[in-house]
């Protein structure tokens, strides 16, 4: 379950492999130099930020923590997406993952 998530078990817990998504798909929009791009969220710790924040306060506010993180915080600081495929679709280009990169004019903290 996601939000046995939210406790922070180890990632090669047995209940990750068995977490339910949020009632939410999150995605990502954004623009380079070879065009348009959208991608689905599969990290699982932004869902399980989902059902920590959810539980601690509102469904309405865990869903806008979520936005003011991904949406202002983190590209204003420097974010980059961990990008790969996965065993079960490994043809499928997927969004693994978010980092923030905590930036100050180009360069890395």
């Amino acid at each position: 379950m996601f939000r046995d998530a939210a406790r922070q078990h180890s990632l090669l817990d047995k209940t990750l492999a068995e977490m339910d998504p949020t009632p939410y798909e999150f995605f990502f929009q954004f623009e380079d130099g070879s065009g348009r791009h959208q991608y689905r969220n599969g990290d699982w710790e932004a869902h399980a930020t989902f059902w920590r924040r959810r539980r601690e306060t509102s469904e309405a506010e865990a869903l806008r923590f979520l936005s003011e993180k991904f949406n202002d915080e983190y590209p204003k600081r420097g974010m980059a997406f961990a990008i790969g495929n996965m065993a079960k679709r490994p043809k499928t280009w997927q969004l693994l993952g978010v980092l923030r990169l905590d930036t100050a004019q180009g360069v890395l903290l």
